[in-house]
């Protein structure tokens, strides 16, 4: 049964509206993403966490892009260095050669001790035909991210993730990559998100499961709109792997990447 459930995924992740940009190619049945590499595997937004991620066959690695005062790319999900390194300070204060000072990995574990802040242009290098990514736009310069994929040659590798404001300038910028909102609350009602493609034709949309329901995913792809569901939370365990599978969605954002592929492996040889 599960199998069956896993094809009818398939075929709906085969379907776009006549206008969408192209999606990148998936490994899995449905979407595999790795949120900030896997952090629970691993330090997050580290080249390490998205090395394991490669490794172990995910379909992309979300990454959170910030510029430094100096004007270098650099992933980082907080506005601060604080939580995730041994230094104090926001990332737009910082120059790039303060922040590559930093321990980005013993909070997590003293194995990682060497890991530091990666650039984006480390994480396309490391990620270029091996991963997808899927950028989280946080505070950066728009053309300056779009100058950065194109020179790595990854526009057909990136999905991208921000405000509807955001992504309309995207969309601007760069038409022929997909972008991912949020499903914002005020169009989670019946009807209510072909009225909000109408605003943003997003390729994607994104939001915790706990804010989807099955006829919500419905609309989506009657929309021509895949949904990405972050799983993150009371969720991100096999069960809401499985909830999450059943309802019919294209890609899980996980923190566990090791426990979906997991399900995903053990129910499609079934």
């Amino acid at each position: 049964m599960f199998s069956v459930l896993l094809a009818a995924v398939t075929a709906v992740a085969a379907f776009a509206g006549p206008d969408a940009a192209p999606l990148p190619q998936l490994k899995h049945s449905i979407a595999v993403i790795g949120h900030r590499g896997g952090r629970a595997l691993a330090p997050e937004n580290t080249l390490a966490a998205f090395k394991n991620a490669i490794k172990l066959g995910a379909d992309y690695v979300e990454v959170d892009v910030r510029a430094t005062k100096d004007g270098k790319l650099v992933i980082m999900h907080d506005s601060t260095v604080d939580r995730t390194t041994n230094g104090k300070g926001a990332v737009k204060d910082l120059e790039f050669a303060a922040i590559r000072e930093l321990d980005a990995g013993s909070k997590f574990s003293s194995e990682y001790a060497a890991e530091k802040v990666p650039t984006f242009d480390e994480v396309l290098d490391l990620c270029r035909g091996k991963i997808n990514i899927y950028v989280d736009h946080k505070e950066a310069p728009t053309s300056q991210v779009f100058d950065a994929i194109r020179k790595h040659k990854m526009e057909k590798h990136v999905i991208i993730y921000n405000g509807v404001a955001g992504l309309k300038e995207w969309k601007k910028l760069a038409p022929g990559l997909p972008v991912m909102p949020s499903l914002p609350r005020l169009y989670r009602k019946e009807n209510g998100i072909a009225d909000f493609m109408k605003v943003l034709p997003a390729e994607v949309l994104d939001g915790n499961l706990t804010e989807w329901t099955k006829e919500l995913i419905d609309q989506a792809h009657a929309a021509g709109a895949k949904v990405y569901v972050d799983n993150l939370g009371v969720n991100d365990n096999p069960e809401g792997f499985r909830k999450a599978i059943m309802w019919g969605v294209d890609g899980i954002q996980t923190d566990h990447l090791d426990l979906l592929i997991a399900v995903l492996n053990e129910k499609s040889s079934r």
